[in-house]
């Protein structure tokens, strides 16, 4: 498989790209019958919080999985994948390594999760963290898409505010300059959307009375990064070996962007850390 041209040259104008049927339906059938029954029968201890199938909270009922492949060889054999390494090798020009993969259900009435910019939880250094976002079945406005911010990736990390906890399961939210908005990602089962670490994204709640929106992620770091946070550990090459050379970079709240206005125009200020954005409010 031979990576287009434009599209290199479209992620890194824009800061994602959506691409179209990179997996097969039958692939995603398997993905999503598969994990849809671990979580079913509880998880496998892969399940945030649990399992709570009496619970009214549709996301206590459906956790999303978290790192299930440190032990599953079906979530290590997507995070590895060759059509993904291929890509982002392409964006980046250097083969990246994988950290993570989620699987999210997001069943009929779920919250959502407000905007924000996953480099600041991933904490890479240097250069930044990337998703491979899968659509394991057909997504759009109605179940809860994706959406993301173009050209957002060019910006710092920006201080969170917060979230509204009826719309969101997370409680942060970053704001969104002037000049960009959202645009929704509708998705078919095979879509993948890949993008980098700064581009802020985000979803809605699921307002479908019976569909679900079912997904499975992996995130990866630049092949020359030196840092990353504790959570991400163990690092992997793509094929299939660990990386031991890189360090923890501990969470410190870090540097973040306020949005501020001075004499009429918006511009962003850094600040030295996100307590000290709090209190320049």
């Amino acid at each position: 498989m031979r990576v287009l041209d434009s599209d290199v040259a479209f992620y890194r104008a824009h800061g994602y790209l959506l691409v179209s049927g990179l997996f097969s339906t039958e692939e995603c059938e398997f993905l999503r019958t598969y994990f849809t029954d671990m979580v079913e029968r509880g998880g496998d201890g892969w399940a945030e919080g649990g399992v709570d199938a009496e619970s009214d909270d549709p996301l206590r009922r459906y956790p999303r999985l978290l790192q299930p492949h440190r032990g599953d060889e079906v979530a290590l054999k997507f995070m590895l994948d060759e059509r993904i390494r291929e890509y982002l090798t392409s964006f980046y020009e250097r083969e990246p390594l994988a950290v993570q993969t989620m699987v999210y259900f997001k069943p009929p009435g779920a919250r959502g999760q407000a905007l924000h910019q996953d480099q600041r939880y991933l904490r890479v250094d240097p250069g930044t963290c990337m998703a491979a976002w899968l659509a394991l079945e057909d997504i759009d406005e109605g179940n809860g898409c994706m959406s993301v911010v173009p050209d957002s990736h060019e910006l710092p990390m920006l201080c969170a505010g917060e979230a509204n906890y009826e719309l969101s399961f997370t409680g942060e939210q970053v704001p969104i300059p002037e000049g960009l908005q959202p645009v929704p990602m509708i998705m078919k089962a095979g879509d993948m959307l890949f993008f980098n670490g700064s581009l802020i994204h985000g979803s809605g709640p699921n307002e479908s009375e019976t569909r679900f929106r079912k997904i499975i992620v992996g995130h990866y770091i630049e092949g020359e990064a030196e840092k990353v946070a504790k959570y991400y550990f163990p690092v992997y090459r793509f094929d299939g070996t660990t990386v031991d050379e890189l360090v923890e970079n501990p969470w410190d709240g870090g540097p973040c962007g306020l949005l501020v206005d001075r004499e009429g125009k918006q511009v962003i200020e850094m600040m030295g850390s996100i307590e000290e954005a709090k209190a320049a409010h």
